[in-house]
């Protein structure tokens, strides 16, 4: 298993606000492969590729390298109706069909496309996306985005949603997307299921399929996939991995009902930030609770409490406590106070260690 990122820390408090405001990690995957689900499947590395989910064309040429305007467009945006997009755009509403088998929660503004050239005109970078295959392609566009960067890059990264993921899905050349990446049922609206059974996150009409919750051991890159949610590959050297949720950095993910079971900050990166796509981290009382080989119950600290108060739960499931301490279970379990993951040392810790890469 990947070595734990020294950065966590620091980055947990920097998406301390993220994670609060939202409507309702540990180690770098390697590899997993979706069920199908409204994406209609497609296979995440490190470098954040998707299968058959992908790019209508080269890229434009226009030199922005991914780099959204600063045109005020509304592409990407949430919307109820046409009306509410500029420049001509659509809404692609929660309960539609433009997407193929789902619509993005709380909608998004786009428009029809044939290449990306006639998506620079809405916004300079910005993509034409295939939704459907190659026979019966569904071309729209979406923004443009830069993965990495700070909670405060993150208010303007894909219009400041925690309901769209910062990835990139380019078969070739580089270019990161923002992805539609529903959080729960409950995003999504009343009769609508959120579908987390591949690389994009749709609502859909119809309740996704079941199969193996969080935590369950998975085949990465096998075309049978059992989990409920991803296959997120834990080892380089073999198709190990684990069931987890696909989501938004910063997000809380794997909802039961309207209680969140985690957070969003394992990294599919080797630059991750606020916003990017990632994967679900589960909440803990105590080390037993964590399913990822070698990961601890990580106590919050105190100046995470804004964290431990949005999810409801003593800490989250990690590979290091090197900042924190421990929830072991049974006698003693409380794990300490804390104290040594106090801000301050916190700070310290992850400023010495650099971004751990």
């Amino acid at each position: 298993m990947v070595k734990a990122r020294a950065w966590f820390t620091l980055f947990i408090l920097s998406l301390a606000t993220v994670a609060a405001t939202v409507s309702c990690g540990s180690d770098e995957a390697t590899g997993g492969t979706s069920n199908g689900g409204a994406s209609g499947g497609g296979i995440i590395s490190a470098g954040g590729r998707a299968g058959s989910v992908g790019r209508a064309g080269a890229n434009s040429g226009s030199g922005s390298g991914g780099m959204p305007s600063a045109s005020g467009s509304t592409l990407g945006a949430e919307c109820t109706s046409d009306a509410q997009c500029t420049d001509g755009m659509i809404c692609a509403k929660a309960n539609g069909t433009l997407f193929g088998s789902g619509g993005p929660s709380h909608g998004l503004c786009t428009m029809a496309c044939t290449s990306t050239s006639d998506c620079d005109v809405l916004e300079a970078g910005a993509d034409c996306v295939n939704f459907g295959t190659s026979a019966a392609p569904l071309l729209f566009c979406l923004e443009s985005c830069i993965e990495g960067g700070t909670a405060a890059d993150a208010v303007n990264k894909c219009q400041g949603r925690a309901d769209v993921a910062c990835v990139d899905i380019g078969a070739t050349t580089p270019q990161p997307t923002c992805v539609p990446q529903c959080i729960s049922d409950a995003d999504c609206g009343s009769g609508l299921f959120c579908d987390k059974t591949g690389v994009l996150a749709l609502c859909t009409k119809t309740k996704p399929p079941t199969g193996d919750p969080a935590g369950t051991p998975c085949m990465a890159g096998s075309t049978t996939q059992t989990c409920q949610g991803y296959c997120v590959g834990i080892d380089a050297n073999s198709n190990e991995g684990i069931c987890t949720e696909l989501c938004s950095i910063g997000a809380p993910c794997q909802f039961k009902g309207t209680a969140p079971g985690g957070l969003c900050t394992g990294p599919l990166t080797t630059n991750p930030g606020p916003g990017d796509l990632g994967f679900c981290e589960s909440n803990c009382a105590c080390t037993s609770d964590c399913k990822f080989p070698g990961e601890l119950c990580r106590k919050w600290t105190t100046a995470e409490s804004t964290l431990a108060e949005a999810l409801g739960a003593e800490g989250l499931c990690f590979s290091s406590v090197d900042t924190s301490v421990e929830l072991t279970c049974g006698a003693g379990g409380a794990g300490g106070d804390g104290a040594g993951g106090s801000a301050g040392a916190d700070t310290g810790s992850a400023g010495a260690s650099g971004s751990g890469i």
